[in-house]
């Protein structure tokens, strides 16, 4: 099925998938996201709530949304974000709207979350969604820490907070239904890709 009919099926079936890709800080989630959603047609990017500051590489709206934490608080309380998470003292949630846009649209939506993000997605679901969970890392603590320099974006005690969390993290592996290695960038690149061409042609066979 080509990707144009892929998007004429979800139309006329209703509702969409969301695949959330998870993993540590600094095992290369966006990069390989980017590349998938550039030879996959048919995709949105789930853009995040932050009120963490904008790094001076970043784009408001294109890399996460930046708001205040009075702004934040108010999106939990009126229900209009499908998960959040408190990460190194910084808020991070999910724009419910969006998601509904992405998904009357046809499309499907990728995910770039908090693990604990994900775990409360499990525990509450997306009503008539159906979800698929990747945890993406590299293979060791060593590399990512390489990684984490490599970016300079953070202070030595900051990246250390990033490794005990991601330490954390990656016992959190056998609840996820895939998981993808991300030591080369391109095998990565291609799992998470056949990843998503299972999983659609899985869905479009069940509402057959």
């Amino acid at each position: 099925m080509s990707s144009e009919a892929i998007i004429e099926h979800r139309r006329g079936v209703g509702g969409g998938l969301a695949f959330v890709v998870c993993g540590p800080s600094g095992a290369g989630k966006n990069s390989v996201i980017e590349r998938v959603m550039e030879v996959i047609p048919g995709f949105s990017y789930s853009v995040s709530f932050t009120t963490r500051p904008r790094r001076s590489d970043e784009v408001d709206g294109r890399d996460y949304h930046f708001i205040t934490d009075k702004q934040f608080t108010e999106l939990v309380e009126n229900d209009e974000v499908v998960e959040h998470v408190t990460y190194l003292g910084h808020k991070y949630g999910t724009s419910r709207a969006q998601i509904k846009e992405v998904f009357a649209e046809g499309k499907d939506v990728i995910l770039n979350i908090d693990v604990n993000g994900a775990k409360k997605l499990m525990d509450r679901g997306l009503n008539d969604f159906s979800i698929v969970y990747v945890f993406l890392t590299p293979s060791s603590l060593e590399i990512l820490g390489t990684r984490l320099r490599e970016r300079g974006t953070e202070t030595e005690k900051q990246m250390q907070a990033r490794l005990a969390v991601a330490a954390k993290e990656m016992k959190s592996m056998p609840l996820f239904e895939y998981l993808v290695i991300n030591d080369d960038l391109d095998t990565a690149v291609d799992e998470l890709r056949a990843i998503v061409v299972a999983e659609r042609c899985r869905i479009i066979a069940a509402n057959d």
